[in-house]
Order: structure tokens, then C-alpha cells, then sequence
């Protein structure tokens, strides 16, 4: 019986686990309202998800900016210079989480 109940149990956990990860957040899409410098200040269409965070990367128009700041809907993200230099303002701009084991340099 407790054999029984441990297995149920176990296929439960595992069912909501593949369910988290099958629903994780998607990217969170905006507009660039702002460039000044390296700093690119974009309001997304919704409440930004719970990656987009003060001190994180994520990943953007090939890049990987780092977030300045989170206010509302408004987020500042920070590009290298040569990045900045080519995004426009008004431009459609999608933000996804970054994986962090991606290889950087040499």
C-alpha cells in the first residue's frame, strides 16, 4: 500500500515538474522608446516576467544587454556601444532569459 501510494506520488511530482518547464515564461516583447549611449530603455506589451530583473543578462537582438533598471513596464537595458549605435527608436524588441553557460570569449 505504501509502495503503492509512493509511486502515485512520484508520477505526480514528475507531471508537475514537465508542466513547469513545458510553460515557462516565453520573451517578453516591446518597443525601444529611448537610446542614450549604450543605454536602451524599451516598454514591453505586458508586466515583465520574472527574469527581467535588476543585475540580470538576457538575451536581445543577438546580444546579451545586462538590465539597469525595471520600472513598470519600462525596461533599461544596457548594449555595448557598436549594438546601441544601430537600434532605432520604435523599434519591435523581444527579451528572452539568458542561459548563463553560454561560452563568452576565448
Amino acid at each position: 500500500m505504501f509502495r503503492k501510494a509512493m509511486k502515485i506520488a512520484a508520477a505526480a511530482v514528475m507531471t508537475i515538474a514537465l508542466a513547469a518547464t513545458a510553460f515557462a515564461a516565453g520573451p517578453a516583447k516591446g518597443k525601444v522608446t529611448k537610446v542614450e549611449g549604450e543605454q536602451v530603455t524599451v516598454t514591453l506589451e505586458a508586466a515583465p516576467p520574472a527574469f527581467v530583473k535588476k543585475g540580470a543578462m538576457v538575451n536581445s537582438l543577438g546580444g546579451n544587454p545586462k538590465v539597469l533598471a525595471v520600472q513598470g513596464n519600462e525596461v533599461t537595458l544596457k548594449f555595448g556601444k557598436a549594438k546601441a549605435e544601430k537600434i532605432k527608436v520604435d523599434s519591435p524588441i523581444s527579451l528572452s532569459e539568458c542561459e548563463g553557460d553560454e561560452l563568452q570569449g576565448c
